[in-house]
């Protein structure tokens, strides 16, 4: 059996642990929103526009905010994003994201160095 005074020291040991979990816990979430506040929200039309995109066979570098993408069969589109994507120009590849996991077939930017461009606009290119 622990004295009583074991058992407040006990009593304080779990409390300074579970204050120094829950300090670390809101220190991370405060680095995570931090990290990401800078993304720009996409632009509602790309969130619901449907675009029979299948496949990128390839892309081409338009402008800091825009990238020409042509699929398996040849057919071009535009990919305009809300602000500039720095290493776009340079870029041999990029990842595909969506807003949340449960729309994965609704893509709302690209990530690229670590770095999050939205889009503006995905539309065929006329």
């Amino acid at each position: 059996m622990l004295s009583p005074l074991n058992r407040v020291i006990a009593i304080v040991a779990i409390a300074a642990i579970g204050t120094s979990v829950v300090l670390a816990a809101r220190l991370s979430d405060r680095e995570d929103t931090a990290q990401w506040a800078h993304v720009p929200r996409p632009a509602q039309d790309a969130l619901t526009r449907s675009i029979d995109l299948n496949h990128i066979a390839s892309f081409r570098y338009v402008g800091d905010k825009m990238l020409e993408v042509t699929d398996e069969s040849g057919k071009k589109y535009n990919m305009e994003f809300t602000e500039s994507c720095p290493g776009l120009k340079d870029a041999r590849s990029f990842s595909l994201v969506t807003e949340n996991y449960r729309d994965m077939d609704r893509f709302t930017g690209i990530a690229l160095l670590g770095r999050i461009c939205t889009f503006k606009d995905f539309s065929p290119r006329a």
